[in-house]
This record gives structure tokens, C-alpha cells and sequence, in this order.
């Protein structure tokens, strides 16, 4: 499963589009090359979108379209989670501290082992800042998983947290119950039918 980064985020107790879904969101890849593409509109994506009666997983590339059209009464559970990435972003300051140390040895170089020692900090904290990861899945009877990885998107301006993303599990649940309770309550005809049949 790829990272990528939220093109677009929308959900709500009510519809958040044309087609009636609660949920709706569209991620890309990052770079630049991935949003000049968006520009032209051609580029890859990957969606989902929750309506009442599926949730709809689609793949898009430039060589084609994967869908999958998963009935809610499919879905067994839903999972979020985030992850940053503290390791690496320490690795880097210790890096950028034994380069700066091994500078600061020789009194001649020490503002620059000094201004070393500072981008150091912040490459990693931009670092840290810019690669964490949401996820975001949905896991079928079959066990099938069907999730999503997202990082920040600098150019959108997206930053969605771990708090949004359990709204969206909370919300699918909701409307995997309300979907179980329509199809287990008889409709006026059918029970009609039982009652005469």
C-alpha cells in the first residue's frame, strides 16, 4: 500500500456530494510531478466514498481504472491509526550532531559546525512534520483489507489527524448499523405476503 497525500477530504452526517455519500475522499501521489498532473487532471488517485448501501474503493492510474463496489453488510470492521516517524527524525539530528561535533573539534570551524548542527534540527523537524502517516481502512468478512495511507499535502494544504479519521470509522459504523437494522426490519408488503402466505 502506498502514501499517499489527501487531494481531497469530505464527511458528514449528511450527503458531502451528488451521488449521496458520507464520506468522499480522494488522495494522490505526492510530489510535484503528481500535482502538475492534478493540474491537467490525469493524474492517479486513489477514493473512497461511503454511501448508505457501499463503500467504493477505486484505483485510478494512467494506464486505467480498478473498482471495487464492497455492500456495507460486507464490511466487518473499520481501523485508523497514525504513525510519526520520530526514529528517522532523531537519526537525522544525530547525524547532523556527529558531522557538527567532528567541526567543532578545531576552533576555526566551530559557527560551522553551529549552523551544521542547526539545519540539522531543522531538516528534522520538517522531517517529522511532513512524513507522518494517517491510515485509514476497511476490512471485509473475507478479510480482504481495503485502506489508504496519507501524509500531509504541503500544496493542498491538507493536514488531517488521527481524530478525523476515527470520525470517518465512527460514521461508517453508524451507517453499517442503520443499513443492518433496514435489512432485518420486514418491509409492509413482505410482511403482508407472510401473514397471508
Amino acid at each position: 500500500m502506498g502514501t499517499f497525500v489527501i487531494k481531497s477530504w469530505k464527511s458528514g452526517n449528511k450527503p458531502v456530494d451528488e451521488q449521496g455519500n458520507y464520506v468522499h475522499i480522494v488522495g494522490r501521489n505526492g510530489g510535484l510531478l503528481a500535482w502538475l498532473l492534478s493540474r491537467l487532471r490525469v493524474d492517479p488517485t486513489t477514493r473512497i466514498a461511503v454511501g448508505i448501501e457501499r463503500l467504493e474503493f477505486t484505483r485510478s492510474s494512467l494506464s486505467g481504472v480498478e473498482a471495487r463496489l464492497i455492500p456495507l453488510e460486507s464490511i466487518s470492521s473499520t481501523y485508523y491509526g497514525y504513525h510519526k516517524p520520530w526514529k528517522t527524525a532523531l537519526s537525522i539530528v544525530l547525524l547532523f550532531g556527529l558531522v557538527a561535533g567532528s567541526l567543532m573539534r578545531e576552533p576555526s570551524s566551530g559557527t560551522i559546525g553551529a549552523v551544521v548542527i542547526g539545519f540539522g534540527l531543522l531538516f528534522a523537524a520538517a522531517y517529522y512534520l511532513l512524513n507522518r502517516t494517517l491510515t485509514l481502512g476497511f476490512i471485509e468478512h473475507s478479510g480482504v483489507v481495503s485502506g489508504i495511507q496519507f501524509k500531509r499535502s504541503v500544496i493542498e494544504g491538507q493536514d488531517i489527524d488521527e481524530h478525523e479519521a476515527r470520525q470517518i470509522c465512527k460514521l461508517v459504523q453508524r451507517l453499517l448499523e442503520a443499513r443492518q437494522r433496514r435489512m432485518q426490519t420486514p418491509q409492509p408488503q413482505m410482511a403482508q405476503a407472510q401473514r397471508y402466505g
